[in-house]
């Protein structure tokens, strides 16, 4: 197998732990075949990510830490770009990860779906207590964001499942979730790469990726590629079950790629 490489990384330009110098040094020190970052856009819906002069100090931080590690492990200035937030010019990033963080109630109020229990308790409220139309609305919004954009990985697939260990909130083997999540999956697995992200099991107590190991067999039935993320925070984080995750992935019958085959 190739080196290990991460292509799903935040730094404090928007809200992670370390700076790009700290991760990529971290990232060299693991032997990693290449790195990638991507911070959050700015979403004008919430106010989060980073904003235009944060984004390009990122970029200018990034091109010169390419500079550094030229011909000792490639670097790519990638973008976490939120399903609310406009495109962003051509080539302005070696690559793009889409994601959906935030759902709209149907009074219009804006909710995210990873901030908190409690923020997720409320937001149930603001779809009338039924979790599940809270979670259709979270599909419905992937759904869109892949029928609309193009980006080159989709990123956590169920994120809605953050605060729902144990099932808190809803069943997650219910059909109306399920019915809500698969047809999404079904439609866009032949036109995205997607990410098996372990961010949850290093941050939230989840025993599993995103997303759920049901929606592998829908991944491995199309030969959808995947790519192993950590969504990692922290340089502490960089690797989090990013071996034992591949391993895993490869002996299911899934199709691997890394930011390398992405970026070249």
């Amino acid at each position: 197998m190739k080196k290990l490489s991460n292509a799903h990384t935040h730094t404090t330009y928007c809200d992670g732990a370390n700076t790009p110098a700290e991760m990529a040094a971290a990232a060299y020190a693991l032997g990693f075949g290449a790195l990638g970052f991507s911070g959050h856009s700015f979403c004008p819906a919430d106010g989060f990510g980073m904003d235009a002069a944060a984004l390009l100090a990122y970029q200018r931080e990034v091109a010169a830490l390419k500079r550094e590690y030229a011909g000792k492990m490639p670097i790519f200035c990638g973008l976490e770009l939120d399903s609310m937030t406009p495109m962003p010019a051509p080539g302005e990033f070696d690559y793009l990860i889409g994601s959906v963080h935030n759902v709209t109630a149907p009074s219009g109020e804006v909710w995210p779906v990873d901030m908190s229990i409690e923020v997720t308790a409320e937001a149930i409220k603001a779809f009338g207590g039924d979790p599940y139309a809270y979670t259709a609305a979270y599909f419905a919004a992937v759904d869109e964001m892949l029928a609309t954009r193009r980006v080159d990985i989709v990123g956590h697939f169920d994120l809605v499942c953050k605060f729902n260990v144990g099932g808190r909130f809803f069943d997650e083997a219910a059909p109306a979730y399920r019915k809500a999540a698969a047809p999404v999956l079904e439609r866009h697995a032949d036109k995205f790469i997607f990410e098996i992200n372990t961010g949850a099991m290093c941050r939230s107590g989840m025993k599993r990726p995103y997303p759920d190991y049901w929606l592998w067999d829908i991944l491995k039935a199309h030969g959808t590629p995947v790519i192993i993320g950590t969504d990692s925070h922290a340089a502490g984080t960089l690797d989090f079950q990013l071996a034992a995750m591949r391993e895993k992935a490869v002996q299911f019958g899934l199709r691997m790629v890394d930011i390398r085959d992405i970026c070249g």
